[in-house]
């Protein structure tokens, strides 16, 4: 019976932070620190945790595109593509 009690506040406790989500909360409120004005103290150190814990998780989770990534960091920007020509020889006729 305790099993099923703990297995019960598992899924309870799952369901309220779920809901609640303070881990995105807290990303949002770390982000939203970086526009305002600037954080000193606590507050910055608790800015940059986050941000940095979120930065190193999807590392962690996608090793990959991450290592491609910073291999692309300083690639020049793509060529830009030729300027689009009008055709203007109906405006240089002279109306009948």
């Amino acid at each position: 019976m305790n099993a099923l009690y703990a297995a019960l506040a598992a899924l309870a406790a799952g369901y309220a932070l779920g809901r609640y989500k303070p881990l995105h909360r807290a990303s949002d409120w770390a982000n939203w620190q970086r526009f305002g004005k600037r954080p000193t103290g606590a507050r910055y150190w608790a800015m940059y945790t986050v941000l940095s814990a979120e930065n190193i998780g999807w590392l962690v989770a996608h090793p990959v595109q991450g290592w491609d990534a910073w291999k692309h960091r300083n690639d020049p920007p793509p060529p830009k593509s030729p300027p689009v020509r009008i055709r203007t020889d109906h405006a240089t006729e002279e109306p009948k």
